[in-house]
């Protein structure tokens, strides 16, 4: 296990570090920019989110591969062969994708988006220079997918937070320099995005350390082609459900308004930086024991990352959903973007945490290589659900959209694990709904819930500051002492160094 702990050490201090350099600046980039060129912003960001469809679930493919096969040296012909085709198909996909947003640059400009004050034209060339970045960027993800199976996170962290320093603190002093305009922010993008790829793919190369550079091999896809499938279905579907809200308030709303809502679902984000580290680390050891057939192991380990996560994430998102609007004000210190975000990171902070709780679940699937029950359950969603978002986003604009991820979410909580355990650990549903999360979830609720009567409006910064750091502390302390996974390896090793 002392791999998997530095994994999630490792994974904690580069999400962290990403985290702290994607939203800081934004209050920043609004300012400079103005709320309507960060609502390109947020279309950029939905456009990756989108696109993704395009991946095909190669690199979730690679990351499963990378860990199965690394743990016999017999397979270094076999992995660089994998990883050569997967590579080529990559690149590809890349190319296309710049074509797709090229060719579509100009309807987004003036048949979609509504802007008030940037010109049409201004939106184009933002679009191709978009292109570029999302081109750039998109290898990336093969490559850390690679880089993760191996187990090889703290390299990926360190590349990615660099990166992400560079993207957040470039592109600031670019704005303040230079120039505060969109072609601007989004050169320099393109710039880092460029070294980025380079980067990641020369590491990955070198942590692959196969005698020979491998060649593209039509049986690599012949083996690999069903799981790939399973899960590019399950993200093509996932992509609906998660998007479509952001997609139909592009089109609804002024671009100022959608570059609030953008901003909302990026604070309620910063969720995911708790939520990925874990399921990073844990996949490649429940997929290493599934492949073993190691039912104590994959139990274990089941249970234990359930457990993290819920101490991961739980403390954090009830304390940013009950008190989004004191963040934001310590934070941000704009009044205009706290009142027309506030609320919309409450409700997306609880969607993103439950969510979150369906991770570790997920992963035992996918170390199964069973992909079917999510691939389902995402179908059935997206026909029941998906009008449920057009009605609730047109009666009740970004709050009934924000509600209908809570909505999706919940029923994946109550359905999806439940018909989970009629197959994989069979014995294990209620310790997971109860001793996994429940317990967590009321304890931390109870704590947040009296702190959120004890803080009032009349109090100074400094206190407030105070205050949420003790409620924060205090939910997690709750989380840990109805964990009994967590709270029995933080006991074993106080009693080792003491």
């Amino acid at each position: 296990m002392s791999s998997v702990k530095r994994n999630i050490i490792a994974n904690y201090l580069g999400s962290g570090w990403i985290a702290l350099m994607s939203l800081a600046f934004i209050p920043f980039y609004i300012r400079l920019m103005g709320a309507e060129a960060y609502g390109i912003v947020g279309v950029f960001i939905s456009l990756q989110a989108m696109l993704s469809v395009l991946d095909l679930g190669l690199s979730q493919t690679l990351n499963r591969e990378m860990a199965r096969l690394s743990s016999d040296h017999r397979n270094a012909g076999l992995m660089a062969d994998t990883v050569r085709t997967l590579e080529i198909i990559y690149w590809g996909i890349a190319i296309t994708i710049v074509v797709i947003i090229v060719l579509l640059s100009k309807f987004i400009a003036f048949d979609w988006l509504n802007p008030e004050v940037l010109r049409r034209e201004t939106l184009i060339e933002a679009l191709w220079v978009m292109s570029v970045v999302v081109g750039l960027r998109w290898p990336v993800a093969l490559y850390t997918g690679g880089l993760n199976g191996l187990q090889q996170q703290i390299s990926v962290n360190i590349l990615l937070a660099i990166f992400a320093t560079l993207q957040g603190v470039g592109a600031l002093a670019v704005l303040h320099f230079i120039e505060p305009t969109l072609r601007a922010f989004f050169m320099w993008q393109a710039l880092i995005a460029l070294l980025q790829v380079v980067a990641i793919r020369f590491v990955f190369l070198r942590y692959l350390a196969s005698p020979q550079p491998g060649s593209f091999k039509s049986a690599a896809i012949k083996d690999i082609w069903r799981f790939a499938a399973g899960v590019s279905g399950i993200s093509i579907l996932a992509t609906i459900l998660t998007q479509l809200d952001k997609i139909i308030l592009s089109k609804l709303l002024t671009l100022s308004d959608f570059g609030y809502y953008t901003f909302a679902a990026s604070v309620a984000a910063v969720l995911y930086r708790l939520i990925n580290p874990v399921f990073t680390a844990y996949y490649p050891r429940l997929t290493e024991h599934a492949s073993h057939n190691d039912i104590h192991g994959i139990t274990r380990d089941y249970h234990h990352g359930s457990q993290l996560m819920a101490v991961a994430v739980l403390p954090a998102a009830l304390t940013l959903a009950f008190f989004s609007r004191e963040i934001l004000e310590l934070w941000a210190g704009d009044p205009d973007i706290v009142l027309h975000s506030y609320w919309l990171v409450s409700l997306l902070a609880i969607g993103n945490s439950l969510n979150g709780l369906m991770h570790m679940p997920y992963a035992l699937q996918l170390a199964h290589g069973w992909t079917r029950l999510a691939l389902f359950t995402n179908l059935v969603a997206v026909i029941v659900l998906v009008p449920a978002i057009i009605i609730a986003t047109t009666h009740w604009g970004t709050a009934g959209a924000a509600g209908a991820w809570i909505l999706l979410n919940g029923g994946y909580l109550l359905v999806s694990v439940q018909l989970m355990h009629h197959r994989l650990l069979k014995a294990e549903k209620w310790s997971w709904y109860i001793n996994d999360v429940g317990k967590p979830l009321l304890l931390v609720l109870a704590v947040a819930g009296a702190g959120r009567m004890l803080v009032t409006g009349n109090m100074r910064d400094p206190l407030v500051l105070a205050s949420l750091i003790v409620i924060l502390i205090l939910t997690t302390v709750a989380a840990i002492s109805s964990s009994g996974y967590i709270r029995h390896a933080l006991l074993k090793q106080f009693a080792r160094t003491h």
